[in-house]
């Protein structure tokens, strides 16, 4: 019987499904993804100028519509796409239907002589990374055990950060080396080597063992099981189970918990300071310190760069401690920081308005951020993710037999989504009508109360540990951490 269930596994089942290859699966997955977001911004205006035949005035005007396309779309579709999710269960076919859609909308950018078919591409492609998004950090949190999750999600970060850097990188290297044709070839190379990820992987979700760990009472003889009586405990969860948040219910449910809505606010606020230096470092280095691209480029490089280094320190230390602490310290860094960038070429601050001394200090408060913000990556997958443990520990059942990350994690991606859209409007305005320096302090005063919101939200919540040290009475809302 036993050689016969054996027989029957899959290929490779041990490696396939293990933890680390399901998370090097899904940041490959979400390193292409990035890949595929960046690798058109450089040869965009060659697109529009030279193979649709555009004006050169509307080059700005159609790159900008274009590349926001995938904000809105992200909004629209990541509720759609998670409720979905949760209810197929098995997410590798929805992981294998994004790439799908992913290669898909990618030939269609890449044979577009239209502006409708462009925009038509670019929509699938969108859709696509949605889709992505939201089931691949679920398929993560199904299947990576919880005192791991901090530091798997480590890894990823990193992925996104190559991915990012490397898209626009790789295609402007590419296309003056090798012409368009050549450039695109690494879309199709880097999707392929995707798909063959995602073909092997095999889900095996971390509630599983917990679940059979939970059937079987310690000193309880497995095999008389059946002949016993349905326990108090037992009823209680089947009444549960059928009162299943379902629809506006779940996320009204989920907003309840403290731990999810500091989450999302936070998401939402570290985006809309990533989206600040986007949009008005370039401008501010160039009229205060008269520097060009390059000098600007290092300091994105500045800013982005510890990510490589430090997430995954980063995310064992939360796998360690919880998310609380490292998030609220995060946030009560970067007041000095922000306020300290904004200050070298104010007039109020003279001694700071020398080439110099100003280059120094804005140089050494953009790294101090790149670095400090680590603490914050993930913050809203994580306290997703967490949440809904949270609740369907107190409550088993009540999310349905797959559980409710999809769902969770939409909103995540809808709030960090949102940031990056506020992010360029709030500092863009703000440097325009109040100056470079009262527009850092206005993301001063909110980083303050940030920090206040967020650990008074998880006041009340448990901080997750690693598993078996804590007992089941520590998992469950207590009076303090």
């Amino acid at each position: 019987m036993r050689a016969a269930s054996n027989h029957q596994e899959p290929w490779g089942l041990r490696w396939r499904s293990s933890t680390y290859f399901i998370v090097a699966t899904m940041a490959v997955a979400m390193l292409t993804d990035m890949y595929l977001y960046g690798f058109l911004v450089p040869i965009l205006p060659f697109v529009l100028e030279h193979r649709l035949g555009l004006d050169d005035s509307l080059t700005q005007r159609i790159s900008t519509a274009l590349l926001s396309q995938s904000a809105l779309v992200m909004v629209v579709a990541s509720p759609l796409i998670g409720s979905h999710a949760d209810r197929s269960g098995a997410k590798r076919g929805w992981l294998l239907f994004g790439l799908a859609g992913a290669l898909l909308g990618s030939l269609i950018i890449a044979l577009a002589t239209s502006l409708f078919t462009l925009f038509a591409g670019r929509l699938i492609q969108s859709v696509a990374s949605t889709g992505l998004w939201v089931v691949g950090f679920a398929t993560l949190a199904d299947n990576v055990p919880a005192d791991q999750l901090g530091r798997m999600y480590g890894f990823v970060t990193v992925a996104i950060g190559v991915g990012t850097s490397g898209g626009p990188l790789v295609a402007g290297v590419l296309f003056d080396l090798g012409g368009y044709w050549v450039a695109w070839s690494s879309v199709l190379f880097i999707i392929v080597f995707d798909v063959i990820l995602r073909c092997l992987m095999l889900e095996r979700p971390r509630g599983t063992e917990t679940i059979r760990s939970q059937s079987t009472e310690p000193g309880q003889d497995p095999e008389r099981e059946v002949l016993l009586p349905p326990s108090h405990d037992a009823e209680q969860v089947s009444n549960q189970a059928v009162s299943e948040k379902t629809g506006i219910h779940f996320y009204i449910c989920m907003c309840k918990n403290g731990r999810f809505v500091g989450g999302v606010v936070s998401y939402f606020c570290y985006a809309v300071l990533t989206a600040s230096f986007d949009t008005t470092l370039p401008l501010h280095v160039r009229d205060t310190f008269h520097w060009g691209s390059l000098p600007a480029g290092l300091l994105f490089a500045a800013f982005q760069g510890p990510a490589v280094f430090f997430s995954v320190p980063v995310g064992w230390l939360k796998d360690r401690v919880g998310t609380r602490y490292p998030t609220t310290i995060g946030f009560a860094l970067l007041v000095p920081l922000m306020w300290l960038i904004g200050v070298p070429g104010d007039e109020r601050f003279p001694w700071a308005c020398q080439e110099n001394v100003g280059s120094i200090i804005y140089s050494a408060a953009v790294t101090g951020v790149g670095i400090v913000v680590c603490l914050l990556n993930g913050v809203g997958m994580m306290e997703a993710t967490q949440a809904v443990d949270e609740i369907q520990a107190e409550t088993p059942g009540i999310f349905g037999p797959n559980g409710g990350y999809s769902r969770a994690i939409s909103v995540s991606s809808i709030s960090w989504t949102l940031g990056m859209f506020v992010g360029p409007i709030l500092s863009g305005y703000g440097t325009e009508k109040i100056g470079y320096y009262g527009m850092n302090c206005v993301l001063v005063a909110s980083g303050d109360m940030r920090t206040l919101f967020f650990h008074r939200l998880l006041e009340f919540k448990i901080i997750r540990a690693p598993a078996g040290k804590l007992d089941e009475s520590k998992r469950k809302i207590s009076g303090g951490d």
